[in-house]
């Protein structure tokens, strides 16, 4: 059967021939719409192209003309099957409209070319960029003499659209960041475009029907791009499959990858094959040097998951993550802590401003990073009082539903760059029962997804449960999340102790302890071993003073009298041992503690009352009351 003519097509299809096109309604549309038309182009599958400009699917269109006998039936010897997609010229263009730098020139040109291979417009990769970037991209199109004139225009098509249009139904479609990487995939022999200028004219005629792969480029910028195209396709009646290549560097795309097309092909395969689960490509694995889990904050937090932090209300969670936050801002290490440098985020639901202040205040000044400079870097938010807070709800079938919280969370992310965010604390967030696994599970899943997504640590705080285990409710937080850490508060000598409790990346079981010193935390390890001991036992002197005072105030509301000597049957050590005050210092201690009290002048022997004979009674008694 030879190729029909336009009389023909247009005949079939209710329309007429305009020059060289046969121009006809769109299926669907009225008998007065000529949306779409044909053209007749040798070497072209059936030596016809089809294209429509509101919609229209030309496949289908094509399809339509096969069943009444217009087109050959498919795959006859001239359909041009397999189908492989024309060599592209990229060479920058000699002529163009494109105003450039005095250092700046034309590396590649690019052409958007419609469906009867008319150049629309051309995009011109420039190096360098302004401002420091290593490129920048222009456009030009025809001027209608002969010429160019700067700007897109107003007619957007895809890239290498003629391909699209004369491949298959069946041919998968491949959509990578830009064009070069396009014409890699069809040098490949692959259906490729550009889904990065997909913009202002409907993906329906292209991909609807078809099975449509999408290579994000290796950083957030792509993975958020690649994500837009997938719910594109996907809204459009295509079947999107995102498609991670193995062993890519960071910020690496098709154009840095070492596979092979065979090895895009087997992971093309897995992701369609709605049967299996996708596998990893061992083959295409080995040819990359495997990479370590790389922590945001050392041995506590990895890139690209949740960790729980937990820990009793008084031992410092709070304090201790908005200095964590406050280092990865500044870039300083902290207790010991190599952190990456990086913007930061601390949301509390339990602290108001006015105490996010008074924290930040002497954080900077212990780190030495004034607060002004931590602008733009450090994110501190207080949703104290906020109905809502909570990140999902979770329906009666048992779905999981983010809320307006997890999406305000998600452009926060996203809007700062932050890759470490501390959320405080999972009793205002999670809105689920926290003895039931499957909830917990799903609500952990759906940060770890977001830290995937944006590449960030998460750290969610918690509290301890009432049987003092290092997690509140089921063991569910523990089973969800890779990576877990608590904080131990020692009250006699304000030692805090950090322990990894669960470390799928790193060393499980390793400790590191630190103090409280005027509202930020200093490490034992940045202290001289003499100080860091003067330290524990200053503070625990502390300890054991406040304990014989509070014993001694007891005592004097009960008007029971204590003495400091030793022979005496009551004797102040040797009453208070058995008192709840005492909170179990050995007699030792307390008179050690009554010394002290007695060398500081804040305890005295004195006359305390009159008896009941009205003579005096001596004992001990603190010199305030004294004074009062």
């Amino acid at each position: 059967m030879n190729a029909p003519s336009l009389h023909e097509i247009a005949r079939a299809m209710g329309g007429e021939v305009r020059g060289e096109r046969a121009c006809f309604p769109t299926p669907g549309h009225s008998k007065k719409d000529r949306g779409s038309w044909a053209s007749i182009v040798p070497g072209a599958p059936d030596g016809v192209l089809v294209h429509s400009s509101n919609g229209g699917d030309p496949i289908a269109i094509k399809d339509q003309l096969r069943a009444m006998g217009v087109l050959p039936p498919f795959k006859a010897k001239n359909d041009n099957i397999p189908w492989r997609p024309p060599e592209r010229e990229s060479a920058p263009a000699a002529a163009h409209a494109v105003r450039l730098g005095a250092d700046q020139r034309i590396v590649a040109t690019f052409d958007f070319v419609d469906g009867d291979g008319v150049v629309l417009h051309r995009k011109h990769r420039i190096e360098p960029g302004p401002s420091g970037r290593d490129k920048t991209f222009a456009f030009d199109r025809p001027d209608g003499s002969g010429g160019w004139v700067s700007g897109q225009g107003e007619e957007r098509i895809p890239y290498r659209l003629r391909d699209i249009l004369a491949a298959p139904k069946d041919e998968p479609l491949y959509l990578a960041e830009g064009e070069a990487k396009a014409d890699r995939l069809a040098d490949w022999g692959l259906l490729a475009s550009s889904h990065k200028d997909w913009k202002g004219f409907e993906w329906s005629g292209y991909v609807k029907g078809r099975t449509v792969f999408i290579l994000p480029d290796n950083d957030k910028t792509g993975r958020d791009l690649a994500e837009k195209a997938r719910e594109g396709v996907e809204r459009a009646g295509g079947t999107p499959h995102l498609l991670e290549l193995p062993g890519l560097p960071e910020t690496g795309d098709i154009l840095d990858w070492a596979g092979t097309r065979e090895d895009l092909q087997r992971l093309s395969s897995a992701a369609s094959d709605e049967g299996v689960f996708p596998t990893v490509d061992l083959a295409a694995l080995a040819r990359v040097k495997a990479r370590p889990k790389r922590f945001v904050i050392e041995r506590l937090a990895p890139a690209g998951e949740v960790t729980l932090f937990t820990g009793p209300g008084s031992a410092g969670k709070s304090l201790l993550a908005q200095q964590l936050a406050t280092a990865a801002a500044a870039g300083k290490e902290t207790l010991g802590f190599q952190i990456e440098a990086t913007s930061s985020i601390y949301v509390t639901c339990e602290d108001d401003v006015d105490q996010l202040h008074w924290r930040q205040e002497h954080i900077s000044a212990a780190l030495g990073a004034p607060m002004d400079s931590l602008t733009s870097k450090l994110h501190l938010s207080s949703l104290r009082g906020n109905i809502g807070n909570e990140l999902a709800t979770f329906a009666q079938d048992g779905r999981l539903l983010p809320t307006g919280s997890y999406k305000r969370l998600v452009a926060t992310l996203q809007g700062t760059g932050a890759r470490v965010a501390f959320l405080d604390n999972v009793a205002h967030l999670f809105a689920g029962n926290e003895n039931d696994r499957g909830e917990v599970t799903r609500f952990v899943n759906l940060l770890n997804r977001l830290a995937g997504e944006t590449d960030a640590a998460i750290i969610l705080l918690g509290h301890p449960n009432k049987a003092g285990d290092s997690y509140s409710g089921s063991t569910a937080w523990l089973n969800a999340v890779r990576s877990h850490f608590s904080i131990e508060h020692d009250p006699e000598t304000d030692a805090r102790t950090l322990n990894l409790g669960k470390a799928n990346y790193a060393q499980k079981g390793d400790q590191v302890r630190f103090f409280w010193q005027d509202w930020a935390f200093i490490g034992e390890n940045e202290l001289p071993p003499d100080r860091a001991r003067e330290f524990m036992e200053s503070q625990r002197a502390a300890a054991d003073n406040e304990r014989f005072l509070a014993c001694l105030k007891e005592l004097t509301k009960q008007r029971r009298p204590v003495s400091e000597s030793r022979n005496a049957a009551n004797y102040g050590p040797k009453v208070f041992v058995r008192m709840p005050e005492a909170k179990g210092l050995t007699r030792e201690r307390l008179e050690q503690a009554m010394d002290r009290l007695f060398r500081i002048g804040m305890i005295e022997k004195a006359e305390l009352w009159k008896g009941v004979d009205r003579k005096a009674v001596y004992g001990l008694r603190t010199v305030a009351d004294g004074e009062a």
